[in-house]
């Protein structure tokens, strides 16, 4: 017959073990769910920043092509009277527009960089506390 007092005793052990054991993988269980969160971000992150390069590469070559690009009147020989002789003031547009064009180029490339190195940064970050987390249970088991 089981006394009330070894009851007792069984049942604290009995809640004792089961913390034991139960507290260990709500901590595991805890710290997949984090890593799987921040892995989750990472691939974001890194999907944005490779949106980010692609469109630095594509206007980086849209400046190279501009500055590389046919000087603006090519003035035609004198044996040709066909071809009229542009106006100065059309030469002047073009050449300001294919500045203001550059110039709007260089400053969207700044920016793209800034932002790919942001996210350079945010992706470094997020690697750290993945591998924070999975070195924790590790830490905790030994």
């Amino acid at each position: 017959m089981i006394r009330e007092g070894d009851l007792a005793v069984r049942l604290c052990v009995v809640t004792t073990l089961w913390i034991l054991l139960v507290f260990p993988f709500g901590v595991k269980a805890e710290n997949e769910q984090q890593i799987s969160e921040l892995e989750r971000a990472l691939m974001r992150v890194q999907q944005d920043a490779q949106a980010t390069y692609q469109q630095f590469l594509m206007i980086q070559e849209l400046r190279r092509n501009e500055m590389q690009g046919e000087p603006l009147a090519d003035f035609p020989d004198g044996t040709v009277e066909s071809v009229p002789i542009p106006k100065y003031e059309e030469m002047m547009r073009q050449k300001q527009n294919r500045k203001d064009r550059i110039e709007q180029y260089t400053a969207d490339l700044d920016r793209l960089y800034a932002r790919f190195r942001a996210l350079e940064e945010e992706r470094q970050l997020l690697m750290e506390q993945i591998n924070q987390l999975e070195r924790q249970p590790a830490e905790s088991g030994l």
